[in-house]
Parts: structure tokens; sequence; C-alpha cells
């Protein structure tokens, strides 16, 4: 099945399947191997980032809600790319730390 896929369509499934991020970085045939049940779906390494960030943002969601146009604060199923999440991160990893 995951042949006929493109490499954003994979990770969306993986997303959903695994309520959760994927490894974006992972390479096309992991992700596909992870589908096809071959392997388990990689997970990114900025979980533990999202984790924090989300506990943090929903705690502190009114303050915050207007540095964060267009994000809702759900950092493990909203699905930012990694860049985001470190620019993000290193925003506000002060006022969690």
């Amino acid at each position: 099945m995951s042949e006929e896929l493109n490499r954003t369509e994979i990770q969306s499934i993986l997303r959903e399947i695994d309520e959760g991020n994927c490894f974006r970085e992972a390479p096309r045939a992991v992700l596909a191997g992870a589908l096809d049940g071959e392997c388990e779906s990689p997970k990114c390494p900025l979980d533990p980032h999202r984790n924090e960030m989300e506990k943090h943002i929903q705690k502190n969601y009114r303050r915050l809600r207007t540095q964060l146009p267009g994000c809702d604060g759900k950092c493990t199923t909203y699905g930012c790319p990694n860049m985001i999440v470190m620019r993000c991160w290193l925003g506000i990893r002060d006022d969690i730390l």
C-alpha cells in the first residue's frame, strides 16, 4: 500500500495511527516500513520538548496565545516542522525550566 503514497501522506497516516509525531526526517523507506508493519514508527527526538511545551502552553495559554498565532498549543499533535518546534522551544524554554 505504501508504494502509492508520498512521504507526506505516509507521515499523516502514521501520525493518526500513533496519535503523535513520527520522525519526519526518517528516510521514506523507514516510514513506509512502519506503515506496512515491518518496523515501529520512528520517534522524533524532539518529542520530550513538545511534551514540555504543550504542558507549559496549556497552563499559560491565556498569556501566550497572542505569541502563538495559528497554534492551538497542542505541540504533540499540531504537526509543526522540527525547525518551528526548536524556535518555539528556544523562545519559551527559560519560562519552562
